[in-house]
């Protein structure tokens, strides 16, 4: 596929995003720490390229109402997951054992229901705790009992479709497009920090008016958008891997889809899950009110989204280490072997030029 030019869904509603003047700040802080506390997780080289990522403003994008230490926690809790996710995707690494995966979930379940949180017993799996444990325990000041309980149940979730990823990525099984999307809304990982968000909100409790059904359909079009989204840019450099845990890859294998044909079917849910949480949250803030807890919350969510696309367009994670982000979010964008080059072509160009 180098070579191949594609048309991405317009995103013009989420870019650019709310930024916090304290990004490189946090930034900063948070791979100062990763520098001293994942060095036994990678090596120098490879480290440097993780942290070139920026999964850390990743996080300042998506929450971008938070503390500043509630933040930078979250920060480096993203920069250690970012390691742990390219390790559960690599086959010579967690990437081929799934028993060692669902080992490492029952570990952290275990993490979760002490007092204190400690390390496991097993050493191999001490390395990869040791940093989280300080995450894990840095974040539970900032949450409420009710939150820490949800974050828990996303982390749990996360790691049951990690599991089911690795066991997949490691079979000849093609999943259909809507197999595919119920084990990635879990193995996304995005149902953390939506969890995280709840922390930013008033209180659900507190609400004398239930807006529990409003805040379910919030959730499921944020946590679908904010997937898609991902696989959308990420796609290239999965490809490149040969990992077919994707979207488009899922749509190109199971239904004998082109390039640009996949793109189009991902990128008309990310568009159709855009407008489904837009139309929820008017309607939630005109039943509720805009001061109620699930009004604010939805507003929180949007951010996420919109931080969510503005990152992947920056990041050298998606776009290769060759990537350097000039501040524009074109729609055209040509797929090469290590990079993805953003373009200055229109699809009319395309049309023109017959690479559509």
């Amino acid at each position: 596929m180098a070579g191949t030019h594609v048309l991405l869904p317009s995103f013009e509603h989420y870019v650019p995003t709310l930024e916090r003047a304290d990004n490189d700040q946090v930034v900063a802080e948070s791979q100062t720490w990763c520098r001293q506390n994942l060095a036994d997780l990678l090596p120098p080289d490879a480290l440097t390229t993780l942290l070139a990522e920026r999964a850390s403003l990743w996080t300042a994008l998506v929450l971008p109402t938070a503390p500043y230490e509630f933040l930078v926690a979250a920060a480096r809790y993203t920069e250690y997951l970012s390691i742990l996710d390219n390790a559960l995707v690599d086959k010579d690494r967690l990437g081929s054992d799934p028993v060692y995966a669902a080992e490492l979930k029952s570990a952290i379940d275990t993490m979760f229901g002490q007092e204190q949180l400690g390390r496991p017993a097993n050493e191999e799996l001490a390395i990869w705790f040791k940093p989280l444990d300080e995450c894990l325990s840095t974040l539970h000041t900032y949450l409420t009992p009710e939150v820490w309980e949800n974050f828990h149940r996303e982390v749990e979730r996360f790691f049951i479709g990690c599991v089911e990823e690795v066991q997949y990525r490691n079979s000849d099984t093609v999943y259909d497009f809507h197999t595919y999307l119920r084990m990635r809304r879990d193995s996304v990982g995005m149902g953390m920090y939506l969890a995280l968000g709840e922390a930013l909100a008033p209180p659900f409790a507190a609400e004398e008016t239930d807006g529990a059904e409003f805040r379910t359909r919030l959730l499921a079009h944020a946590l679908d958008h904010i997937a898609l989204a991902n696989d959308l840019f990420s796609f290239r450099a999965e490809a490149d891997a040969d990992d077919a845990v994707n979207a488009v890859a899922t749509l190109m294998l199971s239904e004998n889809l082109t390039v640009q044909a996949a793109f189009d079917r991902v990128g008309f849910e990310v568009q159709r899950n855009e407008i489904d949480f837009r139309r929820a949250l008017h309607e939630c803030v005109a039943a509720l009110g805009p001061d109620h807890a699930v009004s604010v919350y939805g507003g929180l969510l949007w951010h996420m989204m919109c931080g969510n696309v503005d990152w992947s367009y920056r990041t050298t994670r998606y776009n290769g280490e060759r990537h350097q982000w000039v501040g524009r979010y074109p729609q055209v964008v040509q797929l090469q072997k290590g990079s993805t080059l953003f373009t200055d072509k229109r699809y009319a160009d395309l049309v023109a030029e017959g690479l559509a």
